[in-house]
């Protein structure tokens, strides 16, 4: 595994020098503020991207997708991110197969990190092994794959923002021995604590869920023109959480990431009915009515 993650390093500079080497039609990245150690669960009321652009974006690009290892002061749960697009013609044939031939092999050698991790080792043990490896790498970012699109008529890249949050099941034993070990924490916390442990105790483990709010993600809307599709148009979205590498020769329009408000999202008419019952770790405890 150490090998292969020296192997990875090394092909990400040479994406750098190739990607450096050639004059993109288009260049724009926009750079998120990072998440500071230990403010992961702070409400997020605004987001203001930066922009940049030309030789300053590919340089920016290129250092997101290199950004492997934990930074001091920032967050190890919560991945740095930048988001945008460098799009360069299609006339170089010796540039596209280098590129193709360097992101295949990088996504390939971060995928069989990934897979011979969770594959062969469980829990604590993952990071354990990882970080022997690959020392001060960073998870997140490590496992985060390359996007990238040579020749596919893509006509539209549009960037915005996705709110959403997470549900799980839970088992009832395990939700109130971390409520009770956040009761003996903080006499401040004792009492709520304790309202909410008695009806834990009192509601059926099939009628609790957690919800853990995600935080806004960057995300692109594509629309791409099939040739065995005439007149129609494949739409698809995905997360942006680096930049995307376009080659084509057809036009390329960018619609650019906004900067981010939270929005009250209206709860869809066939969602479950719940009530929130108390808060653990950011994560709400509910219960389905």
């Amino acid at each position: 595994m150490s090998e292969t993650f020296h192997e990875l390093e090394t092909e990400l500079i040479e994406l750098r020098t190739q990607l450096a080497s050639v004059a993109p039609l288009k260049a724009c990245v926009w750079v998120l503020p990072p998440t500071e150690a230990g403010n992961e669960n702070l409400p997020i009321n605004h987001i203001q991207p930066e922009l940049r652009l030309s030789h300053a974006a590919v340089h920016t690009a290129c250092s997101s997708f290199s950004d492997l290892h934990i930074r001091d002061g920032l967050s190890q749960k919560a991945s740095r991110r930048t988001t945008g697009v460098l799009w360069y013609a299609s006339n170089n044939e010796q540039f596209k197969q280098n590129i193709k031939v360097l992101v295949e092999g990088i996504n390939k050698k971060k995928n069989a990190i990934q897979k011979y991790v969770t594959q062969n080792y469980i829990g604590r043990q993952r990071f354990q092994i990882l970080h022997n490896a690959c020392p001060g790498v960073m998870t997140l970012h490590l496992y985060r794959q390359l996007r990238f699109w040579c020749d596919e008529n893509i006509e539209l890249v549009s960037f915005g923002w996705r709110q959403k949050s997470l549900f799980s099941t839970l088992n009832k034993a395990e939700l109130l021995a971390r409520t009770g070990i956040e009761s003996d924490a903080s006499a401040d916390k004792a009492t709520p604590m304790m309202q909410m442990i008695k009806q834990i105790i009192n509601i059926p483990e099939e009628r609790l869920r957690l919800r853990r709010p995600v935080k806004a993600q960057p995300t692109a809307n594509i629309a791409i023109r099939r040739p065995d599709m005439p007149g129609q148009v494949e739409r698809i979205t995905v997360t942006s959480i680096m930049p995307f590498i376009i080659i084509q020769d057809e036009h390329l329009k960018i619609r650019p990431l906004t900067e981010f408000h939270p929005q009250a999202i209206t709860p869809r008419t066939d969602r479950v009915k719940t009530k929130v019952i108390g808060t653990l770790y950011g994560e709400n405890i509910e219960v389905i009515l």
